[in-house]
């Protein structure tokens, strides 16, 4: 599937335009960042075929971002947009091919023209012989940063790798569907420094005739080593690793979490997880230590429950978020369940707003970090306070430096909305509120919030009905009056489309 990347430091703008693509070309996928700075950390571990960028963006220019999509992805088409019609700057993109200027305030079907343009000119780079050198030059270019962004689909997402032969042609050298054997880091935050370790012990196991492959997580490398004579491995990777931490500084403090045997193909995404929260645990003061990933019989989080988890993410679903977090604390108890649903939780957050922003996002107290590991919360719900905090700054923007205009509005509006459920509110008696044309406030609406006005009222009510199911006695009749709705019967119904079940039965579930 074709990925677009959309970079302004306007998010309203990078909203309004990963609406509108969205919905003239669904068929392909559409990210977007706040800066410059975000935009190069996902460069450099994902393609974009298309990439549509603000030219005037503080700290880094979307002309220095040109030449870094240039640098990795030579075949990239950019769509450079800008406020000044001189385009005096121009003669610095004439070195790149597939460059387009656009004027800001052109129309927006000039937009999707240049990037359906974009999308069939990459994909006819792609349709060439495979003996053109172009493609020989970019395939070399770029093996690298695929071979990465087909190991993490595999490990944070499940998706499994191509058949293989393909494998191969990417430079993959383990094989899909065999037991592979896990080595984690100890947290290593410069990038750097993994990719040096990670290539150390590659090339060591390589030399012994292994498959090795390495990826490299946010603060761990992570390490898939597979044989094909059926040899316990555990002994000689332990001995390679022991060699890397002997030749280096011990400054360091290099340390490895290693699997005690193969993990089975089909459970690497939810083995690497658990290594990852047990190197940020266990591995102070220790080397190398062996652990069984998967030794809990009971149900635990895995990837899938991330993807879920991100599913509310991109919607703003607050309260389905706690609820998903609540219930993954309670599989394992706490403070186990919490130490597991903040490494799945981060690993998101940074996925979905970008590792600056979560970076700079803060609570009155903590910044995010501390929020999601502090082990200072007694208990669950103080805890899950503290990220409710944290998510609802992020979710509503108020962790960047400013908002936009139209933001500030619509975030009243929704405090407007969550404080007058309960009464008859609609479309146009907000508009007059307010102050706006009713027609435009539904469409400004829409593209930002990804969802109207009387969507926004029903799940709000719905949201407070729920509060009510689980903390207080009050009958279902009680309930759909106090949070507006006209009727019990219409509440049952709408509750039922978006939770599944009847109030009485969710009501149930959550004893």
């Amino acid at each position: 599937m074709s990925r677009i990347l959309l970079v302004d430091d306007e998010p309203l703008t990078t909203r309004t335009l990963q609406a509108l693509i969205r919905d003239e070309i669904p068929e392909v996928e559409v990210y977007s960042v706040n800066s410059a700075v975000q935009a190069m950390d996902l460069l450099k571990k994902n393609l974009y075929d298309v990439v549509v960028t603000d030219v005037a963006m503080p700290r880094v220019s979307g002309l220095e971002l040109l030449d870094q999509v240039k640098s990795l992805w030579p075949m990239s088409y950019v769509i450079v947009l800008t406020a000044y019609s001189s385009f005096d700057y121009a003669y610095r993109a004439a070195q790149y091919e597939d460059v387009r200027f656009i004027l800001k305030i052109e129309p927006p079907e000039v937009i999707l023209e240049a990037v359906r343009a974009g999308l069939n000119k990459v994909a006819r780079y792609f349709s060439v012989s495979e003996n053109d050198l172009r493609i020989r030059k970019y395939m070399k270019e770029t093996l690298p940063l695929i071979r990465q962004t087909l190991l993490e689909r595999l490990l944070l997402f499940g998706e499994d790798l191509p058949e293989p032969a393909l494998c191969a042609g990417c430079g993959i050298s383990i094989m899909p569907g065999q037991d592979t054997w896990l080595a984690v880091t100890g947290v290593i935050d410069r990038q750097e420094k993994k990719q040096e370790i990670c290539f150390l012990v590659l090339s060591m196991l390589r030399d012994r005739g292994f498959r090795a492959d390495a990826w490299y997580a946010e603060s761990n490398g992570i390490l898939l080593v597979q044989n094909d004579g059926g040899t316990d491995l555990t002994a000689v990777i332990r001995s390679q690793l022991d060699r890397i931490i002997e030749e280096t500084d011990p400054a360091m403090d290099l340390s490895f979490a290693l699997s005690s045997s193969p993990v089975p193909w089909d459970r690497i995404g939810e083995a690497v997880l658990a290594m990852a929260l047990f190197s940020r645990k266990e591995l102070e003061g220790s080397r190398i230590v062996l652990t069984d990933p998967l030794s809990a019989k009971e149900r635990r989080l895995t990837f899938t429950d991330g993807l879920r988890w991100r599913r509310s993410i991109d919607r703003r679903d607050l309260e389905g978020l706690m609820d998903s977090l609540r219930r993954g604390i309670q599989m394992e108890g706490y403070p186990q369940g919490r130490e597991r649903c903040a490494v799945l939780l981060e690993m998101q957050l940074r996925d979905s707003f970008g590792s600056a922003c979560l970076e700079h996002a803060k609570t009155e107290k903590y910044a995010a970090e501390s929020v999601l590991f502090h082990v200072g919360y007694n208990t669950a719900e103080e805890w899950l306070a503290a990220v409710r905090s944290l998510l609802v700054g992020l979710f509503s923007g108020s962790s960047r430096e400013r908002l936009s205009e139209t933001e500030a509005l619509l975030n009243r509006i929704n405090r407007y909305i969550q404080e007058h459920c309960a009464e008859e509110i609609s479309l146009t008696q907000i508009a007059e509120v307010f102050n706006y044309n009713s027609s435009y406030l539904s469409r400004i609406y829409k593209q930002v919030m990804h969802e109207g006005i009387n969507e926004h009222i029903i799940r709000t009510r719905i949201d407070a009905a729920c509060s009510l199911l689980k903390g207080s006695g009050m009958s279902v009749n009680d309930i759909a009056a106090q949070c507006g709705f006209q009727t019990t019967k219409y509440f049952i119904t709408v509750f039922k489309r978006l939770k599944g079940k009847t109030p009485k039965v969710w009501r149930e579930t959550q004893e």
